[in-house]
């Protein structure tokens, strides 16, 4: 039961909305206000806490305590973590502790590690930590934490960009209908939103970004475990978040990175895999998925070349008799938007190389895309804008203005406008003279019929007359 665990409270107070604490403690006045919502607007407490592994349905009862001391025999230094989250699910009770940083703080292993051999020793479902860092999702952290520490503990992580995000789509899609509960939220949105609160967006990439991309320009041979290479990849899956966060709040709707099954489960993974992936081809790479979107929005930054590259790519259609069709079903999609520095691909069958030209030049003519004597349609369509971003590159802060920037841009000028193909419904064929098969095929057995009718008549009328004919006369 929740009051066990509360009974091992030495100290510790209900999360408050409106916390009397100093103005200088920002770490505590975030994390009792974040808090304190839980309590107050359920629905939320159910979108952030869900993902951190709670049950936690409508009728559960979230109680939520900040600054807590357990009580301990040991006399010495006592852990003191920032919050305690007790959810009641009718007879289950799941816990976990919080920890939170704010402004430019960043988590410690040896704090969390502590947190995580506290919550093992209560018997405690989980340690949350929060905080300006980034991570892919929930369960990839951003501190590489000994697994001996998570064996019996699950640990988790949220910036505090990704729980705004979460209460922004709440109030945006109307999900709220207590108008108090509704008036709460944003209010919190509203706090996080303001400078004093010590949230921050992502700002710039490690340190050492810059001598990865001197090292890949000057042709250096990478090694894949270079402290340079990992923090710049550390870098870039912060980056990822930071963008699918701001796009989810533009539009309204979750975006999410698009990562494999096994890459989702296993944060190792998916960083190793980025690391050799960077060493082999000397690019970062990562697909967004979108809701209700024509297809992936797909990101690189080519470490080489110094640009980066926004692209979303199309099945062709299939139901066309020739490619310039096909293409320009999908440039007349982008019309009347932007066309400054978008280009279409066209990916082609068998081994036809593939072609490319601007959207400029495929408006006025889309034959530019077809290569000489090719009478095949395309296979695939891609929408592309390059970006070459130059010195500004290696720049640690540079990058990452410039990304942001450029991200939700090509969203606004193509993706938003693409529909993916849809092959039609099959028609009822029709005959060269234009009449419908359906009144043929009734016309001809309405012959049939009439036809059986009258041979059978005749047939009577021969019968009746023969039996005339035999009659013995009277």
């Amino acid at each position: 039961m929740s009051s066990e665990i509360i009974s091992q409270l030495a100290s510790g107070q209900l999360a408050r909305l409106i916390p009397t604490v100093a103005d200088s403690k920002k770490e505590e006045r975030a994390t009792s206000t974040l808090l304190a919502s839980f309590m107050v607007v359920p629905s939320f407490a159910m979108s952030v806490l869900s993902d951190a592994g709670a049950a936690i349905g409508k009728r559960s009862k979230v109680t939520c305590y900040t600054e807590v001391v357990f009580k301990s025999s040991d006399k010495g230094k006592r852990p003191r973590p920032d919050g305690l989250v007790v959810i009641n699910s009718g007879s289950k009770v799941w816990t976990a502790l919080i920890e939170s940083k704010i402004g430019s703080s960043e988590l410690t292993n040896e704090q969390v590690e502590e947190y995580l051999s506290l919550a093992k020793e209560y018997k405690i479902n989980a340690v949350i930590t929060i905080s300006n860092q980034f991570a892919t999702t929930p369960t990839h952290h951003p501190l590489t934490i000994a697994k001996l520490k998570t064996r019996s503990v699950e640990l988790y992580h949220f910036s505090w960009l990704s729980l705004k995000s979460k209460a922004i789509l709440l109030t945006g899609a109307k999900g709220i209908e207590d108008p108090e509960q509704a008036y709460i939220l944003s209010e919190l949105v509203r706090y996080l939103d303001h400078d004093s609160s010590g949230i921050t967006s992502l700002s710039k990439m490690p340190s050492l970004w810059k001598e990865l991309c001197s090292s890949v320009q000057n042709g250096v041979t990478l090694n894949k475990n270079a402290d340079y290479l990992t923090d710049s990849v550390s870098g870039w899956h912060q980056l990822l978040r930071h963008l699918s966060l701001n796009l989810s709040m533009a539009i309204g709707q979750p975006v999410d990175i698009n990562l494999t099954r096994q890459r989702s489960k296993n944060a190792d993974l998916n960083f190793s895999e980025d690391c050799a992936y960077l060493v082999k081809e000397s690019s970062l790479k990562a697909e967004f998925n979108i809701p209700n979107a024509a297809s992936k929005l797909t990101l690189s930054a080519d470490v080489l070349r110094r640009v980066i590259k926004i692209s979303m790519k199309l099945e062709a259609p299939k139901d066309k008799s020739r490619a310039t069709a096909s293409i320009n079903w999908l440039s007349r999609q982008l019309k009347s938007t932007s066309q400054d520095n978008l280009s279409i691909r066209a990916f082609w069958p068998k081994r036809i190389p593939e072609t490319m030209a601007s959207l400029e030049s495929v408006l006025e003519n889309p034959a530019v895309l077809i290569p000489p004597n090719v009478k095949e349609l395309p296979t695939y369509l891609e929408v592309v804008r390059v970006v070459d971003l130059g010195a500004r590159f290696k720049g640690a802060k540079t990058f990452i203005e410039d990304v942001s920037i450029q991200f939700p841009k090509f969203y606004h000028d193509a993706g938003q406008l693409l529909t993916k193909w849809i092959a039609q419904a099959p028609k009822i064929k029709e005959k060269d003279s234009k009449e419908s098969l359906i009144p043929t095929i009734f016309s001809e057995a309405s012959e049939a019929v009439t036809s059986s009718f009258t041979a059978v008549n005749e047939g009577v009328d021969n019968e009746i007359q023969t039996l005339k004919s035999n009659q013995i006369p009277e």
